[in-house]
C-alpha cells in the first residue's frame, strides 16, 4: 500500500486519540460536560467547479461553502468563564443537474476554546479536515474527483446565547487544500464565514 495511505491513517488515529485524551482531561479538571448538535452555512474560498446551464444560468461549487452538521461535546469549566467544545462534523456542498451533478465533502474534527461572558462568548480552536474530496460527474463523460490531503486550519468564532440550549453566531475559518503527486501539487483556498448554530443538551 501507498506510504500516504499509512500517514492518513496514523493521522487519524492520532486526532481520536488526542479527542479521547482531551475529554477524560476536562473532565479530571471540573468541567461539566453537555452533548452538542452543530449547524452552518459557510461561504468563501476558490471555485473547485463551475457548472452552466443550458438556459444560460451558471453555479459554482466554492472550497469554502456551504453546509456543516456535526456533533460533539461542549465542556464548561466549574466557574462558567471558559469552555472547549470537541465536535466531529460533515461539511459539503452539491449541484445536481438533469445531465450531471458535483460535490465537494469533507469531515473536519474541530476543537475550540472559548471565552464565556454571560451571554456572549469568544473562541479560537484548531480544525483538521479529513478526506477532502471535489466530485464531478456527467451522463456521457464518467466521473472525476480530486481526493485532496487532509488539511488543517484555524476557527475563530463568536456565539451568543439566545437562550439556555442554542448558541447562534459567526465564525471565519482560515485553511488551504492541497494535493500532492509525482506530477506536481494543486492548492485551492478554502477560508471561509459562516453562520453557525450550536444547540446543547
Amino acid at each position: 500500500m501507498p506510504r500516504s495511505f499509512f500517514n492518513k491513517v496514523l493521522l487519524i488515529w492520532a486526532l481520536f486519540c488526542t479527542q479521547v485524551q482531551a475529554q477524560d482531561t476536562l473532565a479530571e479538571e471540573g468541567y461539566s460536560a453537555r452533548a452538542i448538535v452543530t449547524a452552518g452555512f459557510t461561504s468563501g474560498g476558490d471555485t473547485l467547479v463551475d457548472v452552466e446551464f443550458e438556459g444560460g444560468d451558471d453555479d459554482q461549487i466554492k472550497a469554502g461553502g456551504a453546509f456543516l452538521f456535526g456533533f460533539g461535546v461542549e465542556f464548561l469549566a466549574a466557574d462558567r468563564r471558559s469552555a472547549v467544545q470537541l465536535s466531529a462534523n460533515y461539511h459539503f456542498d452539491s449541484i445536481d443537474a438533469e445531465n450531471g451533478e458535483a460535490s465537494f465533502e469533507r469531515y473536519p474534527l474541530e476543537a475550540i476554546l472559548f471565552g464565556v461572558r454571560e451571554r456572549h462568548r469568544f473562541g479560537a480552536g484548531l480544525t483538521v479536515h479529513l478526506s477532502p474530496t471535489a466530485m464531478v460527474k456527467m451522463d456521457g463523460a464518467g466521473r472525476d474527483s480530486i481526493n485532496f490531503d487532509p488539511a488543517a486550519g484555524l476557527i475563530l468564532e463568536y456565539d451568543y446565547l439566545v437562550m439556555d440550549h442554542l448558541w447562534l453566531g459567526t465564525r471565519f475559518t482560515l485553511i488551504n487544500y492541497k494535493k500532492e503527486s509525482h506530477f506536481g501539487s494543486v492548492s485551492f483556498d478554502g477560508n471561509h464565514i459562516g453562520l453557525m448554530a450550536h444547540f446543547r443538551f
